[in-house]
């Protein structure tokens, strides 16, 4: 548990407003960039249909081109059989029958005309075929190419998502620090809170999902310096109309489901004790023959409600009254 005393940062209330506003700025850009990349998606992905629909089509014509083809041939090969049963007659023959030269010359040409219509038919549906097997493969290397390109924009677009989660959960700390510096600027305490919060949150960020009771209490401590600035109320337990010591500990564990009583020394009664070298943020620190209660945040650093006409503030619990009156801490979760 260090106890040296804080370094002032630079930061104004103004300038993290600032840096929140760009922050949102940033996320509002990469929303419409996400935006844009699942419409282009969903294009890709249609896309991919109608080249599915189209190939399924092609597949259709192709085999029954197939079909035709092999009916075709099996026609032809059906005359080629009976021409050899009839022993289709020579061109001396056909010569010999005709009457004339020009029943020879007809007769000839009807045959010639008969097998070149053949050879066409079954020439032009080879011809189909091959067209048609063609153009498949022509859709097939676009359905490639098309899902090539939507697996591009589904990795792009993973990653600024990601990208959008982190800054959206920068966005979320950094609007929490406008809060703090906006409500410790009450008590003058702006720089000490925001720095305050940044080893606060530098401790959530250190434990991930390692320890969540310490991350509550991270964020219970982190809460608590919204309300810097909040005036003293005897009895009061609300930031409306302001806190007693034991009312400011209890309002903010209630907020987790946390019941605490109205009452320091009973607050006290609860909860694991520790010693004062293992301090966490979070926990409960006690004084003054348990009449007095805050919260420690870390550093050497405490956050109470002092006493009527003071304000809930930040101070160090290294301070002459807090070392004299010290009774001991508790931790509630």
């Amino acid at each position: 548990m260090a106890f040296g005393p804080a370094v002032v940062r630079a930061d104004t209330v103004t300038d993290k407003k600032a840096e929140y506003a760009a922050a949102r700025a940033r996320v509002a850009r990469l929303d419409h960039r996400v935006e844009r990349l699942t419409e282009r998606y969903n294009a890709l992905s249609w896309r991919l249909d109608v080249l599915d629909g189209r190939i399924r089509l092609a597949v259709r014509r192709l085999r029954a081109e197939r079909l035709k083809l092999a009916h075709d041939v099996k026609v032809l090969a059906e005359l080629v059989v009976d021409a050899y049963k009839t022993q289709s007659p020579t061109d001396a023959a056909i010569l010999l029958g005709a009457g004339d030269l020009s029943e020879f010359i007809t007769v000839s040409e009807t045959r010639d005309r008969f097998d070149a219509s053949i050879a066409e038919a079954v020439a032009a549906v080879r011809s189909e075929r091959e067209a048609v097997a063609r153009y498949r493969a022509e859709l097939s290397r676009a359905r490639e190419q098309t899902r090539t390109k939507r697996g591009q924009v589904s990795r792009l677009r993973r990653r600024i998502v990601a990208d959008l989660e982190r800054r959206r959960e920068l966005m979320l700390l950094l609007a929490g620090e406008v809060r703090v510096a906006v409500a410790a600027n009450r008590a003058g305490q702006a720089d000490l809170a925001l720095q305050a919060a940044g080893w606060i949150e530098a401790d959530i960020r250190s434990r991930g999902d390692t320890d969540p009771l310490a991350v509550l209490r991270d964020h219970v401590a982190l809460e608590g310096l919204e309300q810097i600035g909040v005036r003293y109320r005897w009895a009061g337990a609300s930031p409306e109309t302001g806190f007693d010591c034991s009312g400011l500990i209890m309002w903010l564990w209630a907020r987790h489901g946390v019941q605490l009583p109205h009452y320091a020394a009973a607050q006290y009664g609860l909860g694991l004790h520790v010693g004062f070298g293992d301090l966490r943020i979070g926990d409960l620190v006690f004084f003054h023959d348990l009449r007095h209660v805050g919260m420690y945040i870390g550093n050497g650093y405490v956050l109470h409600a002092p006493h009527p006409g003071d304000v809930v503030r930040i101070a160090p619990l290294g301070a002459p009254w807090f070392s004299a009156t010290y009774d001991g801490a508790t931790r509630p979760v």
